[in-house]
């Protein structure tokens, strides 16, 4: 039988890490997390990220354990015992994955037709099907074509983090802020640090990957986490809380009074994030799919590998037809909250999963084990499950409605697909 060929090493792991948090998230939504967090925007970047981190290392801890590409489907079913509850946090992820490809490659398409005159569904569906063809050709390929996109994506943010601390004229106070207007920021802006958990999927295509997976997870996260901090920052310097917030084109706002005719820069560094979050979401998704149905959760048909590309085949053209069924979505906002509600309730189960699994076996198997313990109990992954809750309650009611309607459709789906 024909086996995912294996090409991730820590670096290149890390820098697919790296590429789906950074993606779109902190281009689109910055302006409407400074309109509410005001000038405390870069708290509510730090907050998401602590809170990342907390998840993160509960993810790490687990890819050590169970290096496979179902990834917060096994280790959910693993740590809780229960078919139903790993269904969900894969389902969850899974819908994280494809409801990314499709609104992202709106966006993509919307900055493609802002420099050439092309119609934005067809030039969508376009990078889907194109992305997706070279998710088919192999891992090798996706792997060297986000790399490309990865360095475009990240100077980008280096551009305006140094526009902004050498040029930047606006006093701003960076403690003028209300606390749970920051806090109601970190919830939205909890979108921009999603991607980390997309890493485990990819466990069968690593190398060592007990190894690379865990480490991968934790680096993408921290240094994420130190660009969008310094990134929100320059932003406040460059234009101010006033500007940025009221903003539909946030980096445009930013960049546009310092470049001049030379901000068309801006709208190719968007493509590239958008494009490498676009191709990234679309070999998430089709390896949770594969994972899943090695499990049993999904047709068996998603396990099938293609002898000459090692990729699965039939999982990557499920993943390009349900994303394609997502290009309507138009609302970047309540998409990025229902996303966050569906990876908050996810990342809750698999906190409660290691901490399960902590108190069930106290043997040392695992490769990575995340650090600060009380009786045996992480620490991080009680606060990862908190924080997780919490966030959810800053989430609107409209998302949180369609997040409950998401998990109930998922379970729906589990209980009335064919048991192979």
């Amino acid at each position: 039988m024909a086996r995912l060929k294996r090409e991730f090493s820590l670096l290149t792991a890390t820098i697919f890490g790296i590429a789906v948090i950074v993606g779109a998230g902190i281009y689109a939504l910055i302006g409407a997390a400074t309109a509410i967090s005001g000038s405390g925007v870069w708290l509510s970047f730090l907050i998401a990220s602590v809170i990342a981190i907390f998840t993160g290392l509960s993810y790490a801890e687990l890819a050590s354990m169970f290096p496979q590409a179902g990834a917060s489907f096994v280790y959910v079913f693993h740590g809780l015992n229960n078919r139903l509850l790993g269904f969900i946090a894969g389902w969850l992820i899974l819908f994280e994955a494809v409801v990314g490809t499709g609104a992202i490659s709106i966006a993509f398409a919307n900055y493609l037709s802002s420099m050439v005159a092309l119609p934005v569904l067809p030039v969508a569906f376009g990078i889907i099907l194109l992305f997706s063809i070279i998710n088919l050709i192999g891992i090798k390929e996706s792997i060297w074509l986000n790399n490309i996109m990865f360095m475009l994506e990240v100077g980008g943010l280096i551009i305006v983090i140094a526009l902004g601390f050498l040029l930047g004229t606006v006093q701003t106070n960076l403690m003028d802020f209300q606390l749970p207007s920051v806090f109601a920021g970190a919830a939205l802006v909890f979108f921009a640090m999603l991607g980390f958990e997309m890493i485990a999927t990819e466990s069968e295509e690593a190398k060592d990957a007990k190894h690379t997976i865990p480490y991968a997870i934790l680096l993408s996260i921290s240094i994420c986490a130190v660009l969008y901090v310094l990134f929100a920052i320059a932003s406040l310097r460059l234009v101010g809380p006033e500007v940025l917030g009221s903003s539909a084109a946030p980096v445009t706002e930013v960049v546009l009074p310092l470049l001049g005719p030379y901000s068309f820069i801006f709208s190719i560094i968007a493509l590239a994030a958008t494009g490498s979050t676009v191709l990234i979401c679309l070999v998430t998704a089709s390896r949770l799919a594969y994972g899943m149905a090695k499990g049993s959760s999904l047709p068996k048909l998603f396990t099938k590998v293609n002898a000459k590309f090692q990729t699965p085949h039939f999982a990557v053209l499920a993943a390009f037809l349900v994303a394609t069924c997502f290009l309507f979505l138009a609302n970047m906002v309540v998409i990025a909250e229902v996303t966050n509600f569906a990876a908050l309730v996810a990342f809750f189960l698999i906190n409660v999963s290691v901490i399960k699994l902590r108190l069930e076996d106290h043997k040392d198997k695992r490769v990575f084990r995340i650090p600060f313990s009380i009786a045996n109990i992480p620490v991080t992954a009680v606060l990862g499950a908190l924080s997780s809750l919490f966030l959810i309650t800053y989430l609107s009611t409209t998302a949180i409605l369609y997040g409950i309607g998401l998990v109930i459709l998922g379970a729906a789906a589990h209980v009335l697909m064919p048991k192979n």
